[in-house]
């Protein structure tokens, strides 16, 4: 009895800690969703703002609310960042989330507390200041104080963390700890199993990919994150991953797709009143039409969500909609109108230190200045941008302004000062071709630029030769920059095509099957891959037993004759490339469709001449039943609806199940067919796929063929 009662005081403790897990996770969900209505929900509960100078009045004052004084420190940490959300209206919200950390801070005694005070000062700091790098530092502070825990409220909290600590280093253009920082969060998702935190995460990740011009790997984030939240109806989630969906497509220059679902995000959003989003959504709106050089209607949306911005007090946004529209305006040739919103940018950013911001604003106005010939303006401004690109480390920008730079001062006769500004250009060129990345994006267009730029150098000393003998000298020197810098462009252009014929002998290499040097799984995926999914096709999976050890019965030398003989003799019968997956085991793949009593036919008329094939070791044939042979076939497409695409390796994993079925049965040679029914759903053929065929099965969703009864077949056990 006592083992009895201590069981179920375990069970009844697990059951309480989960509870109290899902229900802190749902308190998350409401925070992203509509923190207005959690901080009503929260300061009517807590009875904010509470009065309390020491811990033991604060245990008084939670005993009075009829809280635990844990449960009511916890819902006071909630409170504190839903004032520091910048989506809500409250306009004391920064007074009352100064009061809160305060109090939190007097209360703070375990480091699960501290880190949370740590993290809402950052916060509070990135709110009013607007100084991003500093606060990082808090927020690895924070995480590095509650690394360790491993409850549920810690897991959350540092999911938190590796979320805002991912979005501050992509804002620092610090790409490498953003990625890190991301991928941590998505981890987190996972490990809490939900799907609202998994969208969240794959969001995230979309955007750093889309940010890093990875168009792909963003799409595909951005699709399984509307994939999940429209599984779960969430407004907020879905006009999120509608809007991301929209960026990507107008990145992509499908203009009706970005169009379509930037003004579905729009709609959700207004019925929201999520001013915050509904600004970036109209901004992505005014995006497209500027990729379509559509200015007039461009500059209507940005006007319109520069209302919004100005509305809700997001600063930084004003700022970015300003530099756009002057970006827009001088398109139009509107250059009062480009110089006064690029002015507004400049105020913004200067006041807010956003130099990663300032730095393209100031870039705007020196292309402006030069394209206008005002060429004082423009040097101004050049040395501006120039100052802040090498405090942020931006090379490029430092050698398109440098370019700007030569330009103007050539036009304004100061030589010394072109050739100063093109031998810069020089140096940072030589350094960004020492790593591969940044030579692999030195454009060609660059190049050529900065030949032009030492030409016309070059022609203006040898005018001035007569008069200044000193000039010979810099010829000479920018010659030999000039003849070192193509050298080294040869060279890392030689280890380019050295490293590509490298790749393609090492992707030829891991296409082939390593005991029999033929075609094997990485090449029947490639040819799955590059088939058409609509037409109809046949794939087949074959195991002959006896053959499964082959290598270490005959020998690798004997073996791989035996095989490459063998798949030779079923490409022929078969009509079709024959894929070795492992000793005994043979893809192929159909351009057409075939029953598997087609395949079966072939199959054991091929086995039939196995025998036929000679190897060095005598009658080693006459001891193997060639007939005991398995196949797993079926018919593609899988499913009738055309939009669903499932992967070679799901395709593959299928004739797998297929095969393991008929393996099962005794009685050989013998082969099993799958065919999922027209109304079949996709997410039977979605991981964990075995469980999920087998519950097809079982539901009659796919039917299962035979040469076999079927009711023999033992299905792979999941």
């Amino acid at each position: 009895m006592l083992r009895l009662a201590q069981l179920i005081m375990i069970i009844s403790l697990f059951i309480s800690v989960a509870v109290a897990a899902k229900d802190l996770q749902q308190q998350e969900i409401e925070f992203k969703e509509d923190p207005g209505k959690l901080l009503v929900k929260l300061s009517k509960s807590t009875e904010f703002p509470l009065h309390f100078t020491s811990k033991e009045e604060f245990i008084q004052v939670a005993n009075d609310l009829g809280f635990e004084p844990v449960e009511l420190q916890r819902d006071l940490e909630v409170l504190a960042r839903v004032n520091l959300e910048t989506n809500l209206s409250s306009t004391t919200k920064y007074e009352d989330a100064k009061l809160l950390i305060e109090q939190l801070d007097l209360i703070a005694n375990t480091a699960f507390d501290q880190a949370m005070v740590t993290m809402l000062k950052a916060r509070l700091r990135g709110r009013e200041n607007k100084e991003y790098q500093p606060i990082v530092a808090q927020y690895m502070d924070a995480l590095n104080r509650i690394n360790t825990d491993m409850s549920p409220q810690a897991t959350l909290f540092k999911y938190i963390l590796h979320e805002h600590l991912g979005g501050l280093n992509m804002m620092l253009l610090q790409s490498a700890p953003a990625l890190s920082h991301f991928n941590r969060y998505r981890e987190i998702a996972y490990q809490l199993h939900n799907d609202y935190f998994i969208a969240e995460a794959e969001t995230a990740l979309g955007k750093y990919y889309n940010r890093n011009g990875d168009k792909a790997k963003s799409l595909q984030h951005f699709s399984e994150a509307f994939r999940l939240a429209n599984s779960i109806h969430y407004p907020q989630l879905k006009s999120q991953t509608l809007i991301n969906l929209a960026r990507t497509y107008r990145d992509l220059e499908q203009w009706d797709d970005a169009l379509k679902y930037a003004h579905e995000a729009a709609e959700i959003q207004q019925e929201l009143g999520l001013d915050t989003y509904l600004a970036e959504t109209l901004n992505v709106i005014a995006m497209v039409y500027e990729g379509q050089e559509n200015w007039n209607k461009a500059v209507d949306y940005y006007l319109n969500a520069q209302q919004v911005n100005e509305r809700v007090g997001n600063i930084i946004a004003v700022g970015i909609n300003f530099h756009n529209l002057g970006g827009i305006y001088s398109k139009l040739n509107n250059i009062p109108s480009a110089l006064n919103a690029l002015q507004g940018a400049n105020e913004i950013f200067r006041s807010l230190k956003t130099h990663h911001y300032l730095v393209h604003n100031e870039l705007l106005f020196t292309k402006i200045y030069l394209e206008q010939g005002k060429w004082a303006e423009t040097i101004d401004h050049a040395n501006k941008t120039l100052e802040l690109a090498k405090k942020l480390k931006q090379t490029d920008i430092e050698i398109e302004t440098l370019g700007y730079l030569s330009t103007a001062y050539r036009k304004t006769n100061d030589l010394n000062a072109a050739i100063n500004s093109v031998d810069a250009i020089i140096a940072l060129t030589k350094d960004n071709e020492d790593t591969p990345k940044e030579s692999d994006n030195y454009s060609e267009f660059t190049q050529q630029k900065l030949k032009f730029e030492l030409t016309l150098v070059n022609n203006k000393l040898e005018q001035q030769v007569s008069k200044n003998k000193h000039n010979q000298l810099v010829m000479i020197l920018l010659g030999l920059m000039l003849a070192f810098t193509l050298a080294i462009i040869i060279f890392i252009w030689r280890k380019l095509v050295l490293k590509k014929k490298l790749h393609l002998e090492s992707t030829a290499l891991n296409r082939i099957e390593p005991i029999s040097q033929t075609p094997g799984y990485r090449a029947f995926i490639e040819t799955l891959e590059s088939m058409d999914p609509t037409q109809p096709k046949t794939l087949a999976l074959i195991n002959i037993n006896e053959l499964n050890n082959i290598d270490i019965q005959l020998g690798l030398t004997e073996a791989q004759t035996l095989m490459q003989q063998l798949t030779t003799q079923m490409s022929q019968n078969l009509d079709t490339e024959v894929f070795i997956i492992r000793s005994g085991l043979f893809a192929c793949y159909f351009n057409q469709q075939h029953d598997a009593e087609y395949i079966y036919d072939a199959v054991v008329k091929c086995l039939e001449k196995l025998k036929t094939i000679k190897t060095a070791i005598p009658h080693f044939a006459n001891l193997h039943d060639a007939h005991q042979a398995s196949i797993g076939h079926i018919n593609l497409p899988l499913l009738a609806n055309p939009d669903v695409n499932i992967s070679a390796q799901l395709h593959f994993e299928t004739l797998q199940y297929a095969l393991a079925a008929a393996i099962g049965i005794n009685e050989k040679p013998n082969y099993v067919s799958l065919r999922p029914l027209n109304f079949a759903p996709a997410a039977i053929f979605m991981p964990p796929l075995y469980l999920n065929l087998t519950q097809a099965l079982n539901r009659g969703i796919i039917r299962a063929e035979s040469n076999r009864n079927t009711l023999d077949i033992n299905w792979p056990k999941c």
